[in-house]
């Protein structure tokens, strides 16, 4: 005797299959979508918009941490750090993640940060640089 698969059974298998044959990935928006423009009218936060870029890119080799082991002695964690910094080098932060050759290219390598979290903390330099 053979037995008849039904029409619910069938439904059931396929989507146990389907859910395989999903995944999730990870794309940059700036990839995806080139032409988005930035929004950099607003007034930039230190906590919301500088310090996740630097998280990412920077303290890795730059926290208070590991500044003298890779960072050769650089610390940009934190506010008062990165102040100082910014203040006897006024130029060289945003020339090194530019990578414009007008400063040691950073992050070192890997690849440049995204146009926005350059222009991020460009405009956050040019408002002030406040702690906020």
């Amino acid at each position: 005797m053979t037995k008849k698969f039904t029409p619910v059974f069938i439904v059931g298998l396929m989507a146990v299959l389907s859910s395989f044959c999903t995944a999730c990935y990870y794309d940059k928006e700036e990839v995806l979508y080139p032409d988005l423009p930035c929004d950099t009218t607003r007034q930039m936060s230190y906590s919301s918009d500088v310090v996740p870029v630097l998280s990412v890119n920077c303290y890795n080799c730059h926290s208070l941490v590991n500044a003298p082991i890779y960072g050769e002695g650089l610390v940009l964690e934190g506010y008062a750090n990165l102040r100082t910094y910014l203040f006897e080098n006024p130029d060289v932060l945003l020339n090194s993640i530019k990578q414009n050759g007008q400063a040691l290219a950073m992050p070192r390598g890997s690849s440049k940060l995204d146009k926005c979290s350059i222009s991020d903390i460009e405009v956050w330099i040019k408002q002030g640089q406040k702690n906020n």
